[in-house]
């Protein structure tokens, strides 16, 4: 019995050995169709959201940069942990848009959601603060810009929540938030290995 399972052994070895560039081109070929759908998404979302009429020039600013990295996005797919981090950042983009754009159309007043408006605006108060630590990071020649807008929308949020209106607030915080994690995200596709900060 010995014998027969240490003549097997090396048969199993070779059909082993022939099925990894298999499995490795149906991986790639997954990959390659998840990276095409994510592509289409974004895409036309993007064009929804540039179709918007009189863009204010935050909404202009928030798609070019969309536009921008989606195309990048797309010069790298050869790299897909580059690929999905700069994806994802178009998407946060494109998500600001749209919560900055709802907000535009927010008139409600309810004093029962005061008390998780102010949960949620706190959240977005301290993820606004890591702004600068990501910006810096993120290699972006214009990221200062990118943190002026954040805070810019942070204070919207906390002008709104005073006037009361806290489904405009937490609108305007999460599209603040939304461009902190596009700024995480493009500093994680700058820095593969990031080194952890120092504490002053």
């Amino acid at each position: 019995m010995r014998k027969r399972i240490r003549l097997a052994a090396p048969a199993l070895v070779v059909a082993a050995a022939m099925a990894v560039p298999a499995v490795w081109a149906w991986d790639e070929k997954k990959t390659e169709k998840r990276q095409d759908e994510k592509l289409k998404k974004l895409g036309e979302t993007l064009s929804r959201r540039q179709a918007v009429t009189q863009p204010s020039e935050l909404i202009r600013f928030l798609n070019a940069r969309a536009a921008a990295i989606l195309e990048r996005a797309r010069q790298s797919r050869s790299d897909n942990y580059v690929f999905e981090r700069l994806a994802g950042a178009a998407d946060d983009l494109l998500e600001a848009v749209e919560e900055v754009l709802e907000a535009a159309s927010e008139s409600e007043s309810n004093p029962k959601e005061k008390a998780e408006t102010a949960r949620r605006l706190e959240r977005y108060y301290f993820r606004v603060q890591q702004a600068d630590y990501f910006a810096a990071r993120s290699g972006e020649a214009d990221a200062a810009a990118w943190v002026k807008h954040a805070r810019g929308l942070y204070q919207q949020a906390r002008g709104a929540y005073d006037a009361g209106l806290f489904k405009k607030a937490r609108r305007l915080g999460g599209a603040a938030d939304s461009i902190v994690d596009a700024l995480e995200s493009l500093a994680q596709a700058s820095v593969r290995v990031p080194e952890p900060p120092r504490l002053p």
